[in-house]
């Protein structure tokens, strides 16, 4: 699951171009990070001697099913423990990283927030005390 959670985006890597301004690379829109990072994984473990085949097989698993379902860009669904572990975590984390942002991005002196319409609800800041 570590090794999973550390290499499930590794591909974003190369999807992406740094140079004057963050943009996909032509290798990220056209293949993205998922079919990326299968491909830098493959080619990692094919330098490493007698590695676990089954092992490569769950950690290829992970990072293909990361995004959860064919609708959100994963080829297949989470199939295992740990990948459900995986697409479960890496959903709460983009989730409080979005709620967080909204909060940070509002009235600092505010109580609550605005109402998030794709969330459908206010967020209670506190009072600050």
């Amino acid at each position: 699951l570590l090794a999973g959670g550390i290499l499930h985006d590794i591909g974003k890597i190369y999807e992406f171009s740094y140079e004057t301004h963050i943009d996909y690379s032509d290798a990220g829109r056209l293949l993205n990070h998922i079919v990326i990072g299968i491909e830098m994984l493959h080619k990692k473990i094919a330098t490493l001697r007698d590695f676990p085949e089954d092992l490569a097989l769950a950690l290829k698993h992970m990072i293909v099913s990361h995004h959860g379902t064919r609708d959100f860009g994963s080829p297949e669904p989470p199939k295992t423990l740990e990948a459900i572990m995986l697409y479960y975590l890496d959903e709460l984390d983009a989730k409080v990283t979005g709620v967080r942002s909204f909060m940070e991005s509002e009235d600092p002196d505010a109580t609550w927030t605005s109402y998030h319409r794709v969330l459908e609800r206010f967020f209670y800041k506190g009072t600050g005390q």
